[in-house]
C-alpha cells in the first residue's frame, strides 16, 4: 500500500472508536486514585465519537476534508482533560494532512503525527513526561524514523504503533505514582487503543462500528435570560438546531443575518460545515435562509411551549427545550457580565441559581460536560461577556477552549470544586468589570479548604494508608486523607484534618445516596464538638459522594 485514501482513514478511524469504546472500562480503571470517577476512557471516548459523527456528515472522500471534520468534531466535542488533549491530537493530525486530498503517503502521516505532538504540548501549560503526551510524541518520532527510510503507511502506523505501547509501559518509570498504584498512564493507553485500530483499519475490512450517541447529560439548568413572555406566552418558543453544509460558508454572515430573528442563538463551523441553533417563532425564514447557502442536515424544531406545559404537569420548574427555567432576576434586561457555573446535582445547581448564577451546566466527576456544552451555555447568557466556573479540575480544560470559541469575551475562575464556585460567587459582583470579578473570585476561591467523602473502587495505597475495595474515604483538596468503614466516622476525622481556629463555617452537602436525617445527625454532633464554627447542611443531589464538605 503505497498510500492511504480516504476511505481507507475513514475505517481506520472507525476502528480506533471501537476499540477505544471497547476498552474505555479498562483505561477509566487505570485511574491511579480509587475514587469512582475514573473517566479518562469515556471522555476520550466520547470525545472521539462526536469526532466521527462530524466526519460521517462529510460526503467527499479528500483526505483534508475528513480530517477538518475529525478536527471541528472532537473540538466541540472534548470532555475532561484527556478529551481536550485528545483534541489536540486531532487538530495536529488534520494541520499536518492539509494539503493532501487524494492519498497520504508514509511521509505524511509521519507530518501528521508530529504535528498531533507538536499541538498536544503546546496546549499543557506544564507538560508533564509519562502522561498521553509523551506516548504521542514517541509515536511520531518512530513514524519520522520510518519514513525518512522510505517506509509505506502501514509500516510508518506499525512503527509509530510499538514506540506508542513501550511508552505505556515505560510510564510508571516518570511518574512514581503510576509506579506505587501498579497501573500505567490511563490517557496514553487510550491513545495507544487509537493506533491500534488505526493499524487494524488498514486492511480496508469495514469496521462493525456505530459510533455512540453523547449521553443527554449536561444540560444547561437556567434562568429566564434568553427566554421571553409577553402576557404569559412565550415568546420565540421554537429551539430549533440544524447544520449547513456548503462551500465557502461565512459563519459571521450567517450569525449576523439571524441575529434578529430569535434569541439564545448559537452560530458555529467554518467554510464547510456551519451548526446553528436558535429560540425563534419562524423557524420556516431561518431554514429558507440557511437553505440558499448550502444544504440543510439534522433539522431539530422543538416546541418549547408544548414541553413546558407537559413537564409543568408532574415537576415544580418550568421546561424549556431541555431547559429548567428559573425566575426570572433581571426582566430580561442584558446584563453586563453573567455567570456559568457546572455543578453535579440537582441541589447544588439551585444553590448556585441563588447565588446569582444564570446557567448551570449539569455535570462533574463521571460526567465531565463537552466544550459545545460550555459554549452553548455561555452563548445563550443576556450578558455581554461571561464567567465560568468549571468547579472540577478536569472541566477546567474544556472551559477554557470555550474562550477561543466564543464570541463573548469569557473568563475562567480555576475553581476545582463545589465548595470553591460557591464561595466565588459569594464575591461575584455584577456591576465590577470582567477583570476585577476573576481577579476578586480567583483569589477568594483559594481561601475555601475542601473535603469530600466516597467509597475506594479497588484496594490500593496512598502514602501510609492501605485501602481495600469499597472502604470509605475522605479526601481534602484532592488528597486521600482519612480510611473508614463508616461514613459518620470518617467524615468526623476528616472535618478534624480541616478546622483550625481560623475556621467560622462548615457547610455540608450530602448526596444523593445520603439520607437528609443522616445528614441532620452529622450536622448536631459538629456543632456540638465546634463550637466556634457555623455549621449548615443542604441537599446537593450529587452522585457517588456522600458528602462535599466546605470550612471557611
Amino acid at each position: 500500500m503505497e498510500v492511504i485514501t480516504g476511505s481507507i482513514l475513514r475505517n481506520m478511524l472507525l476502528y480506533a472508536g471501537a476499540i477505544l469504546t471497547k476498552e474505555k472500562d479498562k483505561v477509566n480503571s487505570l485511574n491511579v486514585f480509587p475514587v469512582p470517577d475514573g473517566d479518562t476512557g469515556t471522555n476520550m471516548s466520547l470525545t472521539l465519537n462526536a469526532a466521527l459523527r462530524e466526519v460521517d456528515k462529510v460526503e467527499s472522500n479528500q483526505i483534508n476534508s475528513i480530517t477538518a471534520a475529525l478536527a471541528r468534531g472532537s473540538l466541540m466535542g472534548a470532555r475532561g482533560n484527556s478529551g481536550v488533549i485528545l483534541s489536540q491530537f486531532f487538530r495536529g493530525f488534520a494541520e499536518g494532512l492539509a494539503h493532501v486530498t487524494d492519498g497520504a503517503t508514509g511521509h505524511d502521516l509521519a507530518m501528521a503525527l508530529h504535528k498531533s505532538s507538536q499541538t498536544t504540548y503546546r496546549a499543557v501549560m506544564k507538560p508533564v513526561e509519562g502522561t498521553m503526551l509523551t506516548v504521542g510524541r514517541d509515536a511520531a518520532q518512530a513514524a519520522e524514523a520510518a519514513a525518512e527510510e522510505g517506509a509505506s503507511p502501514a509500516a510508518v502506523l506499525k512503527a509509530a504503533y510499538e514506540a506508542a505501547a513501550k511508552a505505556v509501559q515505560d510510564s510508571p518509570k516518570f511518574l512514581p505514582v503510576l509506579k506505587e498504584a501498579g497501573v500505567v498512564d490511563a490517557g496514553g493507553q487510550g491513545l495507544l487503543c487509537i493506533f491500534e485500530g488505526f493499524l487494524k483499519g488498514l486492511d480496508g475490512q469495514p469496521a462493525d462500528y456505530v459510533s455512540d450517541s453523547l449521553p443527554a447529560a449536561a444540560e444547561p439548568l437556567a434562568r429566564q435570560e434568553g427566554i421571553t413572555r409577553i402576557d404569559g406566552v412565550l415568546v420565540n418558543k421554537y429551539c430549533t438546531e440544524f447544520l449547513v453544509l456548503g462551500q465557502n460558508l461565512d459563519p459571521d454572515h450567517v450569525r449576523r443575518t439571524l441575529e434578529s430573528k430569535g434569541e439564545s442563538m448559537l452560530v458555529v463551523g467554518d467554510e464547510r460545515v456551519v451548526k446553528v441553533h436558535i429560540h425563534t417563532d419562524h423557524p420556516g425564514e431561518v431554514l429558507d435562509f440557511c437553505a440558499s447557502l448550502g444544504d440543510l442536515s439534522d433539522i431539530k424544531i422543538d416546541n418549547m411551549q408544548l414541553q413546558n406545559e407537559h413537564y409543568t404537569e408532574t415537576h415544580n420548574h418550568e421546561f424549556f427545550g431541555n431547559v429548567v427555567e428559573f425566575p426570572n432576576q433581571n426582566n430580561g434586561e442584558r446584563k453586563n457580565i453573567g455567570v456559568v457555573a457546572v455543578a453535579p446535582g440537582k441541589g447544588l445547581a439551585d444553590i448556585f441559581m441563588s447565588l446569582g448564577v444564570d446557567y448551570v451546566v449539569l455535570g462533574g466527576q463521571t460526567m465531565n460536560p463537552s466544550t459545545e456544552d460550555l459554549l452553548k451555555a455561555v452563548e445563550s447568557v443576556n450578558a455581554d461577556a461571561v464567567i465560568i466556573l468549571p468547579n472540577n479540575k478536569n472541566v477546567i480544560f474544556s472551559a477554557n477552549q470555550v474562550r477561543e470559541l466564543s464570541e463573548k469575551p469569557v473568563g475562567v475562575v480555576t475553581t476545582r470544586s463545589v465548595p470553591q464556585g460557591i464561595t466565588a460567587m459569594m464575591y461575584f459582583e455584577p456591576e465590577a468589570s470582567l477583570e476585577e470579578n476573576l481577579e476578586a473570585m480567583e483569589e477568594h476561591q483559594r481561601e475555601v479548604k475542601t473535603g469530600e467523602i466516597t467509597y475506594a473502587v479497588r484496594a490500593t495505597v496512598a502514602g501510609d494508608l492501605r485501602i481495600d475495595e469499597k472502604d470509605i474515604i475522605g479526601l481534602t483538596d484532592g488528597k486521600i486523607a482519612v480510611v473508614g468503614q463508616s461514613i459518620s466516622d470518617v467524615a468526623h476525622r476528616l472535618i478534624e484534618t480541616m478546622v483550625d481556629e481560623d475556621s467560622s463555617v462548615i457547610s455540608l452537602y450530602y448526596g444523593e445516596d445520603q439520607a437528609a436525617d443522616e445528614a441532620a445527625t452529622l450536622r448536631q454532633e459538629l456543632s456540638e464538638k465546634y463550637t466556634h464554627c457555623e455549621v449548615e447542611v443542604h441537599s446537593g443531589g450529587q452522585p457517588l459522594y456522600y458528602y462535599i464538605i466546605s470550612v471557611e
